[in-house]
């Protein structure tokens, strides 16, 4: 039977060969896939000339699988190919998988089944291989690179993978798992079920999947996963045949318990991943909480690994060097706040002592996996004094980063032992070969500079220099092993001929060379050209030159090349650089990049850089109005030359948000700007220049000085300052980030050393509920109230437990006891008995009051009146009232926590609840606010805190809950017994949110509590690690364990004492007690107890020969262990944190107004309201001081200045009834803060000020200055004084920067002030004129209101050009508008209208008949335009655009003259006609004019006459000068005046005298001929085209000119008259009047245009010259009708004859005649 089995598999595997032909997208030149050459010449048949499937255009694997179902299924295919698919798939109904599950299992034997992975594989080969051809080099390069440089590098297992560099064969296991998702389909073409697809993942370790669910969330079963791990070797070596079905064969035999897991699959569709993520319920969680290691250390992203000796010596040294030794680069208060406000940085007084105690640390974390805590508090004899608890994080951090960096630089070794691998291979081939000049051997000195790394700065460096020279040769070399494991894998699967194996080595590395990289850089072509051997002359390597400059003395000699650069050139000129000089800059430029990637040059410009680096702000037109002096960016806002070294703090983080903002402009540089008496000193180019020259005199030798300085600049201008300036601010953005996450753990660490509230002694001995040896806490009553109006106060009564008791509601607590209205009185002192019977019943130890605001200082009066009274009458002892700050209480009154424990609870009694609980013990309550929904960043840390990482900052804020916790220990029965604080222990040591919440549901489940420390082990199954990074920070509390249990209480395990010296601490006890240990009855235990009742006993003991003993028997350093040991004995887990003290006047300031010193300060403008006047009293010695007008006989007071008094009498009535006032002496205001501000009567005006309530009134707003704060009284001194709030002198603004460039500001302070008073004269003068259309705008604003307006609409406003003029805008079209001046005569002051109005010669009696008989015209015919059928937008006219829309229709249909008419926007009112007969389209102007339109001078009243006409005559030469942007844009209304010399009444004359028979035509160009002037040598094309708006460049002629000029008479030529009306028909001086000729006089009357239209109404301006001669039209006109005839003979003779068109007028349609190519619209008829 098993015979049978193999052969059938055989069989199955050929089968699925002849299968194999028809799925795969493989080219030609990869078919040695597949195995039957046969087969191959088979298949060709099916592919295009590439060798690609026919219709085969997708490349989806969504549209692969569907062809993969329609083949198997259908069966309209080829023969062949079907033939092959039916065959296949009766076998395969023959044999499922079920059948070979079925065989397996009964014989044992593995069967192969490689057919479904294999076409996978195939996929994944032929998707690669189209990522080579679309991707290319360029994509090679960046996978290397994401490679090299990604962060989740290092993972377990990662070395089973054969090469983690990413070589194709590697990326297509990466894409397997996405290639079969695309693909489920089984062997007949159906869905394969998804949990067995799951179980077929081929080709992975667990680190793999690990990593997979890391990175894309995925929910692997990892309880089922860990019973494959035994066939990880098989996996990892081929899943096609065999050692995959194996794989197969296991993962699919547990089909049964798949059935059981799916009430987890339906908790997985039940809860959004996000959710159960936050939760910890994914199999990650699990697993962190399963594995034995301190949770942290698994979930940092660079995994922890054992190290040797060497290494970590290596290791620390580097630490040191980077985190404790090297300074910042800007000024940085102490790395650590521990110290105190040690003014230096922290690497100052670290000691190369240091070095070992990091060490140490490090062996510890990653040997022993001690947590920081663990470290900090139970092995300080091997890091201290040099390493405290933040120093330790430091070193645990810099570990990620050290190996991160050797990661990368192991991957970045094994990709340079490739390229020499591949080298070597290329070399081997043919040894003789002398290598090309493009070629660099990859040597030694390379590996070892990659060896030195010791950044990952450096590590970009040597990446950066290797992409240079070997970037090319990546895809290459990937290619070429590829080709070999191919081969190697095919002779090992197939047992294919050795031949054959080479014959398809041949294609694999054929086909890469067809794919080199599309988009190539300039170095690549310079390279591609040649030029590497003249870049080799320049005299120096990119090495020699990095050596120079590190020693800063030309070490290497710059080698002379004996010909001159240019001769030099000559010899490399080819297509891409065609003269010599082009062949220099190519050789420059790749000599300047071949020293801007060089390492050492960059490492060394680095280090000058940073230390010479000056920074220039200049702000944004937009920072110059927006940053005053409230601004955080005012101090900076321009600055010169400040060396970066001075910047302090988060400045820098400052100055990058402006710039992100766009407010400021930064410029980081290596040498002074614009500095004056600076000039001797040299810039840094040429410091470094000489190092790079030859100093000589010879022509030869300065040309290629010029040359290497030339190189020598571009490396630092184009390339490295660039780089090194935008690497620097990178660094101080970091450096000032990592500012503002430490001053954020400042203030945390500041709040959470805080110990619990302690009542006074007599307090807690009064106290009958308080029970101190049982451990209870003490009762805390909170009061906290709205800032709303008349809301209620709410009180909270919390146990020592932290569990509410009591609550109460004062609904008027907080109205005042001095109220106006008595009812308010009468309700506030019915609440002030409710709160005092409440404190008499329950009697709490302190009660605390919310530092809401203000009102806070009166609620505290009255309670604290309240107690006083209470203590006073014996009902209640003096208890503490304390005000505390509510930014937490209300941030946990509104967040999730506090609304699943107390929902019934209004949200300010929530808050009450937290303030209590906050001074019980402030640590458990600030744990409150860190969940996972990251509430502790709502608190307010730092100004900056949002513009950091926010994983940063958590982190940070963490640690500072890891050291409090720690330090202070977590009772974990209590954490059971009371919900409230279970929040602390997943700040454990060791432990973790996952862990932590793991240990206590064990305990819960077991319904018991924690008796000791073993029963970590014992019961909650704790590993070894674990439970020894934990114990020692989980107290039991074993004096309330008492008689409840029947065990042995360890008194140990309620102290800090680790379980590990236990021992050591018993025989402390019984050393200092002098017990005999040999004796029979000796019970350490009992001395234990003994000593904790009298440690004083353990004074006398000798620790340090203790210490020395342990040292001896080999248990190291324990001496500070043993002291520890000693004071805990004394004082079990003895609270360290910094005893309660209240806060002190400025905390209460800070508090009540919500401000601090860097939002409320002296100098700073605010904004205020008045509520009063302040007087002095008056005083009885000053009453007889009245004075008397004289003038009036009245009595005016001294003091108020009341001036009505008739009787001095009077006065003193006035005084002595309390009526005066007294003398005003300022201005009583209220911030929005709360403080209250005092305006002294001096300080309200620069002007002397006696009534202060004549220039303020109550309830106004003002705007002032601080003057004096006094935080005792919640007051401020202002001044509103103008010269004070303009401050011209800077006596009261913030200081400005050191290197603040007051010339640049004062610079554009001037040219904002020349701007202003430009903008302030009005362009225009403002009118008086009733139309509905006028408006008072300028030309900004009309065409702003023209865009909401329709087609046509008109705009009348003032004209820029004075008061005599306005100007009429309209719209032509969508962003098109006309302006169109207007002259204004008649007019009787500057501002009415004018009595006429002239556009050019034509008048208007008044604006209504200019829109409607000169505008509303033009509008109708423009919209003719715009409708018709062949308009296009083209963008406003864009004539590019149009001759594009030309040629492509012209392309779609060849035999018809497509034409497009579309509006100008360069030209308004004009329209550009385009049309392609021929080759090239042509483009003409339609001008809109009130009679219609103006095409070649004529004038058509219709858009079908202007067409018709078009057709007609496209072909004829176009007279006069295409007209072009340059010309005016008010088109036809010119501003320039008509010519004067021509005499209207002989034109119409001559013109009336005319022969019946002429034509329209010869009527036309004589008309034309009204535009000549006298000149004879003006071409009216000079003046024609300023006139009329056509462009042309004065007196060119039209290449379709083609009139001759007759020499006998010059001045009435033809040619030097326009060949059309030079303005429109409604103006006096057109087109002559004529009677109409009759359309039926000849054919060729009848086939031209209807004649143009005279304006219905015309009035006549008499010329202002008129001293010229007239010309005699008639004589004129006949000796040009002669002409026209002798030109007319000569053409019929050189032409060939044609049929014309029929007649045709203009009643009659256009017909299609002749043989003429026809337009593109009569093809639609």
């Amino acid at each position: 039977m098993s015979d049978f089995v193999e052969s059938e598999a055989e069989e199955s595997e050929e089968e699925y060969n002849h299968e194999g032909e028809v799925v795969p997208r493989v080219t030609k030149k990869f078919v040695e896939e597949e195995d039957d050459d046969e087969e191959e010449e088979e298949n060709l048949d099916d592919q295009d000339e590439r060798g690609n499937l026919k219709d085969f255009i997708n490349d989806d694997d969504d549209e692969e699988e569907g062809e993969e179902d329609e083949g198997s299924d259908s069966g309209d295919s080829e023969d062949d190919v079907g033939h092959k698919k039916r065959k296949r798939t009766s076998f395969d109904d023959r044999l499922e998988d079920d059948d070979f599950d079925l065989i397996e299992e009964n014989l044992g034997v593995k069967v192969k089944r490689g057919q479904k992975y294999r076409r996978v594989k195939k996929m994944s080969d032929d998707d690669e291989d189209d990522e080579e051809e679309y991707g290319k080099e360029e994509h090679e390069k960046e996978a290397i690179a994401g490679e090299i440089f990604q962060d989740e590098e290092g993972e377990e297992g990662q070395e089973a993978v054969e090469a983690p560099m990413a070589p194709p064969d590697e990326e297509e296991e990466d894409d397997e798992e996405s290639d079969i998702d695309d693909f489920i389909v089984d062997d007949d073409g159906q869905p394969l079920k998804k949990p067995k697809w799951r179980k077929k993942l081929p080709g992975y370790t667990d680190a793999a999947l690990q990593e997979a669910q890391e990175i894309f969330g995925v929910d692997f079963d990892y309880d089922e996963f860990e019973k494959y791990n035994e066939y990880d070797e098989e996996l990892e070596e081929d899943y096609e045949y065999e050692d995959d079905e194996a794989e197969g064969e296991i993962r699919v035999r547990p089909k049964k318990t798949t059935k059981k897991r799916v009430s987890r699959r339906s908790i997985f569709e039940m809860y959004e991943p996000s959710e159960l993520e936050s939760s910890h319920l994914t199999d990650q969680d699990n697993e962190i909480r399963a594995t034995d290691l301190p949770e942290r250390f698994q979930l940092r992203s660079i995994p922890v690994k054992a190290a040797e000796d060497d290494e970590l010596e290596e290791e620390a040294d580097w630490i040191y060097r980077n985190a404790f030794a090297t300074p910042t680069i800007s000024l940085q208060d102490s790395c650590d706040y521990l110290d105190r406000g040690q003014p230096t940085s922290s690497f100052s007084r670290k000691g190369p002592s240091t070095v070992q105690k990091i060490k140490e640390a490090l062996g510890f974390m990653r040997n022993q996996h001690f947590e920081v805590p663990f470290i900090a508090f139970y092995r300080k004899e091997y890091v201290e004094p040099e390493l405290h608890i933040n120093d330790l994080w430091r070193v645990w951090q810099w570990d990620e980063k050290w190996t991160q960096l050797r990661i990368r630089k192991e991957n970045l070794t094994r990709l340079f032992e490739k390229m020499q691998a591949y080298q070597y291979e290329q070399i081997s081939a043919d040894p003789d070969k002398p290598l090309a000049d493009g070629i660099r051997a990859l040597d030694t000195t390379d590996m070892e500079r990659l060896k030195d790394v010791q950044s990952m700065d450096e590590l970009k460096d040597v990446y950066n220099h290797f992409l240079l020279y070997y970037g090319r040769d990546i895809p290459k070399m990937q290619n070429a092993a590829k080709a070999s494991r191919k081969k190697l894998k095919r002779i090992k699967e197939d047992g294919d001929e050795e031949g054959e194996g080479e014959e398809a080595e041949d294609e694999e590395q054929r086909g890469p060379e067809l794919k080199q990289a599309s988009r190539r850089d300039m170095y690549t072509i310079c390279q591609s050209a040649g030029l590497d051997g003249l870049a080799k002359k320049f005299g120096l390597t990119p090495e020699q030159f990095g050596e120079n400059l590190r020693d800063s003395y030309q070490r290497h000699e710059t080698e002379q090349f004996p010909a001159e650069p240019l001769e030099l050139a000559k010899d490399y000129v080819c297509s891409q650089f065609p003269t010599p000089e082009a062949v220099l800059e190519g050789a420059r430029y790749m000599v300047a990049l071949q020293i801007a990637r060089e390492p050492l040059v960059r490492q060394v410009l680095r280090q000058t850089f940073q230390e010479r680096a000056k920074l220039n702000i200049t702000p944004t037109k937009k920072g110059r109005k927006d940053v005053d002096e409230a601004h955080y960016a005012y101090s900076f806002k321009y600055l010169k030359n400040k060396p970066v070294k001075e910047l302090r703090d988060d400045q820098f983080l400052k100055i990058g948000l402006a710039e992100d903002e766009g407010l400021l402009t930064i410029d980081i540089s290596i040498d002074m700007k614009g500095v004056e008496g600076y000039g001797n000193d040299q810039t840094y180019f040429e410091e470094i220049k000489q190092f790079y020259y030859r100093d000589e005199f010879s022509h030869q030798v300065q040309e290629w000085n010029r040359q290497r300085t030339m190189a020598i600049e571009r490396a630092l201008q184009q390339f490295l300052y660039v780089q090194m300036a935008k690497e620097l601010k990178n660094k101080l953005l970091a450096e000032a980030r990592e500012s503002v996450v430490k001053a954020c753990s400042r203030k945390l660490y500041n709040w959470l050393r805080v110990a619990p509230y302690r009542p006074d002694q007599q307090v807690e001995e009064d106290d009958d509920f308080m029970d101190e040896n049982q451990g209870k806490g003490i009762r805390v009553l909170g009061i906290a109230f709205s800032s709303a109006r008349d809301h209620p106060v709410f009180c909270a009564l919390v146990n020592g437990e932290g569990e509410v008791t009591d609550f109460l509601r004062l609904p008027h607590f907080t109205k005042r006891r001095t109220a106006w209205r008595e009812e308010e009185r009468e309700k506030k002192a019915q609440d002030i008995e409710t709160l005092k019977k409440f404190l008499v019943n329950k009697k709490p130890h302190v009660v605390t009051v919310a530092g809401e605001n203000r009102d806070a200082q009166m609620l505290i009066e009255d309670v604290k009146r309240i107690v006083h009274e209470l203590d006073q009458g014996q009902q209640l002892s003096s208890i503490g009232v304390e005000l505390v700050d509510n930014e937490l209480a209300i941030l946990y009154m509104n967040s999730k926590k506090s609304e699943a424990e107390f929902r019934d609870y209004p949200p300010v009694l929530r808050q009450a609840v937290s303030l209590a609980r906050r001074i019980q013990d402030p640590l458990i309550e600030f744990a409150q606010v860190c969940s996972s929904d990251e509430d502790i960043l709502c608190l307010k840390f730092h100004p900056l805190q949002e513009h950091v990482v926010k994983e940063e900052l958590l982190n940070a804020l963490y640690c500072e809950f890891i050291n409090r916790v720690n330090e202070v220990g977590v009772d974990v029965n209590r954490a059971i017994a009371h919900p409230y604080s279970q929040a602390l222990i997943q700040y454990v040591c060791g432990l973790g949110p996952r862990k932590g919440t793991h240990l206590l549901k064990i305990l819960k489940q077991n319904n018991t509590r924690l008796e000791s420390r073993t029963q970590l082990v014992t019961m909650c199954h704790m590993g070894p690690k674990v439970f020894m990074n934990c114990a020692g920070f989980l107290k039991i509390d074993t004096a309330s364990l008492g008689d409840s249990t029947d065990s042995y209480i360890e008194v140990l395990d309620g102290s800090r004492v680790h379980p590990e010296t236990y021992e050591w601490a018993r025989k402390m006890a019984v050393d200092a007690l002098e017990y005999d240990e040999s004796a029979e009855d000796a019970n350490p235990a009992g001395a234990l107890e003994e000593i904790l009742e009298n440690p004083e006993r353990l004074k006398d003991l000798d620790l340090d020969a203790f210490a020395e003993e342990l040292e001896r028997q080999g248990y190291g350093d324990k001496h500070i262990t043993l002291y520890d040991i000693r004071a805990e004995l004394s004082c079990r887990y003895k609270d360290l944190r910094t005893a309660y003290r209240s806060p002190n006047t400025e905390e209460i300031f800070n508090m009540l107004t919500k401000e601090t010193p860097e939002t409320f300060y002296i100098g700073k403008l605010i904004i205020c309201n008045v509520t009063g006047i302040a007087h002095r009293r008056p005083q009885g010695e000053s009453y007889d001081q009245a004075i008397r007008n004289d003038e009036t006989g009245l009595w005016q007071c001294p003091f108020c200045q009341q001036d009505n008094f008739p009787e001095l009498s009077e006065v003193w009535n006035h005084f002595d009834s309390g009526s005066c006032p007294g003398q005003a002496i300022g201005v009583k205001t209220r911030l929005d803060n709360g403080v209250t501000g005092f305006i002294p009567t001096k300080f309200l005006s620069d002007k002397v000020v006696k009534r202060p309530e004549e220039r303020v009134k109550v309830g106004m707003t003002v705007h002032c200055r601080i003057m004096k704060i006094d935080i005792e009284k919640f007051s401020a001194d202002l001044t509103c004084r103008t010269s004070d709030l303009m401050d011209r002198n800077n006596e009261w603004k913030l200081p400005k920067d050191t290197y603040y460039d007051f010339d640049a500001e004062a610079a554009d302070h001037k040219q904002e002030e020349d701007m202003k008073r430009k903008q302030q004269r009005t362009t225009y003068i403002k009118r008086v004129i009733a139309h509905p259309s006028f408006h008072n705008i300028n030309f900004k604003q009309a065409e702003k209101m023209m865009e909401t307006m329709d087609q046509g609409d008109v705009i009348i406003r003032p004209s820029s050009k004075g008061e005599n003029h306005l100007t009429v805008t309209w719209k032509v079209s969508d962003g098109i508008y006309q302006h169109v001046d207007v002259r204004e005569e008649g007019k009787e002051n500057a501002f009415s209208l004018g009595a006429t109005l002239w556009i050019n010669s034509e008048e208007f009696e008044d604006l209504d008949e200019i829109v409607a008989r000169y505008v509303q015209p033009m509008a109708s015919f423009a919209r003719d335009l715009l409708n018709h059928k062949y308009y296009q937008d083209c963008s406003g006219g864009d004539r590019k655009k149009l001759e594009e829309l030309l040629i492509k229709t012209k392309k779609e249909k060849p035999t018809f003259i497509p034409y497009f008419i579309c509006a100008c926007k360069e030209l308004p009112g004009k329209f550009l006609l385009g049309y392609q007969p021929r080759g090239k389209p042509r483009i003409e102007y339609v001008t809109v004019t009130p009679e219609g339109f103006r095409y070649r001078g004529q004038i058509f009243p219709t858009v079908n006459g202007l067409f018709r006409w078009f057709k007609d005559h496209y072909q004829d030469p176009v007279p006069g000068i295409t007209p072009s942007s340059s010309s005016r844009t008010r088109t036809p209304a010119s501003i320039n005046a008509t010519p004067a010399n021509i005499n209207l009444a002989d034109l119409t004359r001559a013109v009336n005298a005319l022969p019946q028979n002429m034509t329209s035509q010869m009527f036309s160009a004589i008309a034309a001929v009204t535009g000549q002037g006298q000149n004879p040598n003006a071409t009216p094309a000079q003046w024609a085209s300023s006139q009329y708006g056509y462009g042309g460049s004065g007196g060119g002629s039209s290449a379709y000119h083609v009139f001759p000029t007759p020499a006998q008479q010059p001045v009435a030529t033809p040619l030097m008259t326009p060949s059309y009306s030079y303005t429109t028909p409604s103006q006096p001086i057109t087109t002559p009047q004529y009677h109409q000729l009759q359309a039926s006089t000849t054919p060729q009357s009848t086939q031209a245009q209807p004649q143009p239209s005279s304006s219905s109404r015309q009035r006549q301006q008499q010329p202002k010259s008129n001293s010229h001669a007239a010309i005699d039209w008639g004589k004129m006109a006949e000796q040009w009708l002669q002409e026209k005839e002798a030109e007319r003979r000569k053409q019929k003779q050189r032409l060939t004859p044609r049929p014309s068109p029929s007649p045709m007028i203009e009643s009659t349609p256009m017909s299609i005649a002749g043989d003429a190519t026809p337009l593109l619209d009569e093809m639609d008829r």
